[in-house]
């Protein structure tokens, strides 16, 4: 990875995310443009390779052909007191909601969020904290606010085989597909895929991924910044089947971007983007640099 420039970043959160107050990664450059590599701290070297995949395929201009022109998105609500959940769902301007719970504010938050849009989808994302019985319990409370589908309610694809007899909600998978990768047995276990494109390998990846699965689709942030959200955008409008509201509204959490304007929903809707160059005042975090080109040249052996 020598021959390739390699830009670390830091960004901020506006709102703390699944632990995290700071976003870190590292774009490459290519033939054409730039990838975002920002793999989390607890993906091993296999993981590491295919989100350089999809860094490489998105810097060398690699993408297939869109068949659409944009997608639906739905606003991501984080875990924040219930009155900041409403206030941040009705701003976002988007008619599906996708609302983090699992913690003890979850259903209060759920509850905030229908009652200042009584007329929006729903849907909630556990991944994959509760056991089969929690799940149960839980589900059958949320179940009145009408829930287009919960997310990865527990953690394997037996136990959500086991959860999918008890509850009447959509189950909807997301690590099973994405960490462990059982791609031919979802849909035994769920109704939607939620397909997160870096994590998979890329658009064409994911676009296969998908083909496999055989579900209804949403293409999914891997908390991208908008350089990566463009690959994500790509994705959704490369699937042949349009996909359902896609959780592509995660620029709202970025306090500080990779690029000069954020890819953020209009409407709750987001244009197919070109691939996007990096902002010319972003800041360069230069102390990361040897462990980013390390963990690249790492995945990159595994790549080859």
């Amino acid at each position: 990875m020598t021959e390739r420039r390699l830009w670390p970043y830091r960004l901020r959160l506006r709102t703390p995310f699944r632990g995290l107050h700071e976003r870190r990664g590292c774009l490459i450059a290519g033939s054409v443009g730039w990838g975002e590599f920002a793999p989390f701290d607890d993906y091993d070297t296999e993981a590491d390779a295919r989100w350089l995949s999809a860094a490489l395929e998105q810097a060398d201009g690699k993408w297939p052909d869109r068949v659409r022109d944009g997608v639906e998105v739905n606003a991501i609500i984080p875990a924040v007191a219930p009155e900041q959940a409403a206030a941040m769902a009705v701003a976002s301007g988007c008619r599906t909601i996708k609302v983090k719970v699992g913690d003890a504010e979850g259903l209060a938050r759920v509850a905030a969020v229908r009652e200042a849009l009584p007329t929006a989808a729903l849907r909630v994302d556990v991944n994959g904290q509760w056991t089969v019985p929690q799940a149960a319990r839980a589900l059958a409370d949320l179940a009145g606010f009408g829930l287009e589908y919960a997310e990865q309610p527990v953690r394997t694809i037996e136990q959500m085989r086991q959860l999918r007899e008890l509850v009447e909600v959509p189950l909807a998978a997301d690590e099973v597909i994405r960490v462990d990768r059982r791609f031919d047995e979802v849909a035994e276990v769920a109704d939607v895929a939620v397909l997160k494109v870096a994590p998979l390998g890329g658009v064409a990846a994911t676009v296969e991924a998908a083909r496999r699965i055989g579900l209804p689709v949403v293409i999914s942030s891997a908390l991208d910044s908008s350089l990566g959200l463009a690959a994500a955008v790509a994705a959704a409008c490369a699937l042949p089947e349009p996909p359902l509201a896609c959780g592509l509204g995660t620029g709202a959490l970025f306090a500080q971007d990779t690029t000069a304007v954020t890819l953020m929903p209009q409407d709750g809707w987001l244009p197919t983007v070109p691939s996007p160059s990096p902002r010319s005042d972003l800041v360069r975090a230069k102390d990361d640099l040897a462990m980013w080109r390390a963990r690249i040249e790492s995945a990159l052996a595994t790549h080859r």
